[in-house]
C-alpha cells in the first residue's frame, strides 16, 4: 500500500470513529442533561464549597440533597455518586456553578477540548516526526483515541491530568525538573495515578522534582485544610477506603477497571484475601518496571516516560476507561519514534502497535465500556504495551553497549 494510501485510510478512519463517538454522545444527552455524567460530582462539590459548607464536603446526606437539586426530575440513580477526590480540587469547579447544570457541563468539556488543542504546540519541540503532521490531525487523534472520548462524554478530570503530564514531560526534557515536580504535584486530585509515576522517576536519578513537587503538595494541603478543616483532612483516608471497601453501593466495579485490580478480579473475584493478591502482584510490576527504567539515559527517556505510565495506571488501585486518557502521551511518545524508524520489526514494536490500536477500535471499547461496563480486560493489553517498550529498552541499551565496546576496541 503507497505512503499516500495508507495515511488516507488512517484519516478516514480515525474520522470515521470521532463520528461515531459524536453520535453516541448525542444519544446520551438527555442524561447529560438530567446530570448522570460524572461531572455531577464535580459541579455538587464545587456548589458545596461556594456555600461555604466545606466541612460537609464528604456528608453522605448532603451530597444526595444537592444531587436532588441538580435533578429534580426524579433520581436516576440509587443515591449520589460519592465525590471522593481530595477537597482542593472542589475549589477548581467553584465558578462553573454561577451558571447552571448544562452550561457548565458544555464550558468543562470545551476547557478539555482547548487543552487537547494545546497538546500539538507544546509538545511539537520535542516530537520531530509529528512535527510534520498538521495539528488538526494531532487533535483528532487523541479524540478516537478512547479514553479522551469517555472523559469527554463524563466531564470527567482526566484529560486536566493528561495536561499536567505533558507539561512535567516537556520540562523533564528541558531539565527542569523541578517545574516538572509542581505540575505532577497539581495531579494530585487523583493522587494514585500521580505518586507512583513520581517514585518511578525518583529511582532514575530525578530527586530535583521533590523541589517542586513537595512545597506545591504542602500548598495543596493547605488549600484542603481551609475548606474542610482539620478534622475532614483527618477523616478524608478513611472515606476514600470505606468507599473502596463497600464499593460505594456499587457504584465502584473492579471489573469495569483496566488495572491489575481489574485483571485479577476476572478471575479471582470473591476470593479471600484478593486485596493482598493484588499489592502483591501491583509490588512485582511495579519493581520490574522501576528496574528496566533504573538511570536516566536521554536517548531512553521517552521509552521510559512511557513505561512508567503505563506502570501506574496498571499499579493503581483505582483506574477507571477514561483515566487511561493519560496515555495518550505515550501513544505520541511511541508514534513519534516508530515514524522514524525505517521499519517495523520484532515482536516488541508489534505489541506497541497493537496495544495502542486496541484502544482507537471503537466497536470492541464501545461493548466493553459502555454496554457491558467490562474494562477489565484491557488491563491485560496494557500489560502486553509495557512489556513491548520494556523489551526496546533492553533492546536499544544492548546496541548503545555493543557500540561502546566496539569503540573501546
Amino acid at each position: 500500500m503507497k505512503a499516500a494510501t495508507l495515511k488516507f485510510a488512517i484519516f478516514a478512519y480515525l474520522m470515521g470513529t470521532v463520528v461515531v463517538y459524536a453520535v453516541v454522545f448525542w444519544n446520551m444527552r438527555e442524561l447529560v442533561r438530567k446530570a448522570y455524567p460524572d461531572f455531577a460530582i464535580y459541579y455538587r462539590a464545587g456548589i458545596t464549597v461556594r456555600r461555604g459548607l466545606g466541612r460537609r464536603l464528604y456528608d453522605d446526606a448532603k451530597q444526595v440533597k444537592v444531587q436532588r437539586e441538580l435533578s429534580p426530575e426524579g433520581a436516576i440513580r440509587i443515591g449520589a455518586l460519592p465525590y471522593n477526590h481530595p477537597p482542593f480540587e472542589a475549589a477548581l469547579f467553584v465558578p462553573f456553578t454561577y451558571v447552571s447544570y448544562p452550561l457548565a457541563f458544555a464550558l468543562w468539556d470545551s476547557t478539555n477540548l482547548a487543552m487537547l488543542v494545546a497538546l500539538p504546540f507544546l509538545l511539537r519541540p520535542h516530537l520531530s516526526e509529528l512535527r510534520k503532521y498538521s495539528w488538526p490531525l494531532w487533535v483528532l487523534t487523541t479524540v478516537a483515541f478512547f479514553p479522551i472520548f469517555a472523559a469527554l462524554l463524563q466531564g470527567q478530570d482526566a484529560i486536566l491530568l493528561l495536561f499536567l503530564y505533558a507539561l512535567a514531560f516537556i520540562c523533564l526534557k528541558e531539565n527542569r525538573d523541578a517545574f516538572a515536580g509542581a505540575w505532577l504535584a497539581l495531579g494530585l486530585f487523583k493522587p494514585h495515578l500521580v505518586l507512583p509515576f513520581v517514585l518511578l522517576l525518583l529511582l532514575q536519578g530525578r530527586k530535583k522534582l521533590l523541589y517542586g513537587f513537595l512545597p506545591m503538595a504542602a500548598v495543596l494541603a493547605l488549600v484542603s485544610t481551609a475548606i474542610v478543616g482539620g478534622e475532614g483532612i483527618k477523616a478524608y483516608p478513611a472515606y476514600v477506603m470505606h468507599l473502596e471497601e463497600t464499593l460505594a453501593g456499587g457504584a465502584i466495579v473492579p471489573s469495569d477497571m483496566p488495572n491489575l485490580r481489574g485483571a485479577l478480579d476476572l478471575f479471582l473475584s470473591g476470593v479471600p484475601n484478593i486485596v493482598l493478591v493484588v499489592l502483591v502482584t501491583s509490588l512485582g510490576v511495579f519493581a520490574y518496571a522501576a528496574f528496566v527504567c533504573r538511570g536516566i539515559g536521554a536517548d531512553l527517556f521517552d521509552l521510559k516516560f512511557s513505561l512508567a505510565a503505563i506502570t501506574t495506571v496498571l499499579v493503581s488501585y483505582h483506574a477507571l476507561i477514561y483515566d487511561l486518557s493519560l496515555l495518550m502521551l505515550p501513544v505520541l511518545l511511541l508514534t513519534n519514534q516508530l515514524l522514524a524508524q525505517d521499519k517495523v520489526h520484532g515482536y516488541r514494536r508489534l505489541l506497541t502497535i497493537m496495544a495502542m490500536a486496541t484502544f482507537f477500535l471503537a466497536p470492541l471499547q464501545l461493548l466493553l465500556s459502555i454496554r457491558h461496563h467490562r474494562s477489565a480486560p484491557l488491563a491485560w493489553v496494557l500489560l502486553l504495551w509495557a512489556c513491548g517498550i520494556a523489551g526496546e529498552i533492553y533492546f536499544e541499551q544492548a546496541h548503545e553497549d555493543r557500540q561502546l565496546r566496539e569503540c573501546d576496541r
